[in-house]
């Protein structure tokens, strides 16, 4: 009992290393939760084409679409993004991600990752007509 509770103590004192906007590790990290949580509904690409997308009504949102992405903030995307969709009068469909809450760093490398949908690139950062990655991409 001894030895776990000594464990617990040093590694509370560890100093925690923050991760920055566009470090490779949190960029991965954004990718993986969108290609899990979000692209089964908004597709690969972000296009709202995802397979479970297709069946409801309306429509999961088109990150592609620039009159949207004029309309809407990067704090309205992030209480999307935490709160589900019904925390903001959208699908209920769209799920709630609490876990995100303490990492706001995260939720902006997901925020870069809808924004980059409408620059002419896909979710993944690449750019749709060279399928390269653009300049200024989400990829590592």
């Amino acid at each position: 009992m001894g030895a776990i509770l000594g464990l617990a103590l040093v590694a509370a004192c560890e100093p925690r290393v923050e991760l920055k906007p566009g470090d490779p590790e949190l960029v991965r990290a954004a990718r993986q939760i969108f290609d899990t949580r979000c692209a089964n509904c908004h597709g690969p690409h972000g296009r709202g084409d995802g397979p479970a997308g297709r069946g409801l009504s309306p429509r999961p949102r088109d990150f592609g679409d620039p009159a949207w992405q004029a309309t809407v903030d990067d704090d309205r995307l992030r209480r999307v993004i935490i709160g589900g969709g019904a925390a903001v009068g959208l699908s209920a469909h769209m799920q709630a991600n609490p876990d995100l809450e303490g990492s706001p760093v995260l939720v902006g490398e997901l925020i870069r990752i809808v924004r980059a949908c409408a620059q002419g690139q896909d979710s993944k950062g690449m750019s749709e007509q060279t399928g390269a990655a653009s300049p200024g991409s989400v990829t590592p």
